[in-house]
């Protein structure tokens, strides 16, 4: 199945230019987390189909494409970008909204949450992560964070109801 966007580094050039547009940093290591995140979510919302065409490894440090990563460690590289379709931007807008203000100690507590039972995350000597592996975790986040409806007080002190968020689903027919 082919994946959903062309070239990984559209998606690492996205989070880097909505980390611009917002006045923000985004460091080399984080950058890989939501890669890896919006990757791993998207394996889990459409069956085991890749956001992207990367690998992701994990070591000590978390999880990496290292390809990418020993382009982006400096900056943003000079590359043609592809247009990326309204559903993954919307996507990776998600993605975005949800972990931005995570740091990457945070996120590295999460991905061993989610990758309990997972040999690759709980071994963590450089082992490729499977898409699978992505596909079970995330499921399984999807799962757990579906707890229905709550309310809450918004800024004005209105009453909200408000529901865990998911990425969207989509049905592959591939």
């Amino acid at each position: 199945m082919q994946p959903a966007v062309k070239s990984s580094f559209d998606v690492a050039i996205w989070f880097l230019d909505r980390a611009r547009s917002e006045d923000s940093y985004l460091q080399p290591r984080k950058l890989q987390y939501m890669l890896f995140f919006a990757q791993g979510h998207y394996a889990g919302a459409w069956q085991g189909r890749r956001l992207m065409p990367s690998v992701f490894v994990i070591d000590e440090a978390g999880p990496l494409d290292p390809n990418l990563y020993l382009i982006f460690e400096n900056g943003r590289p000079n590359v043609s970008e592809s247009k990326m379709d309204e559903e993954v931007l919307v996507f990776l807008d998600a993605i975005w909204r949800r972990y931005r203000d995570d740091d990457p100690l945070k996120l590295d507590r999460l991905i061993s949450r989610y990758g309990n039972g997972e040999e690759s995350i709980e071994k963590r000597d450089g082992s490729e992560i499977a898409v699978s592996a992505m596909m079970r975790m995330f499921a399984r986040d999807s799962e757990k964070t579906d707890s229905g409806p709550k309310m809450l007080r918004s800024a004005t002190g209105k009453a909200v109801k408000v529901t865990a968020w998911a990425p969207p689903v989509k049905i592959s027919t591939d």
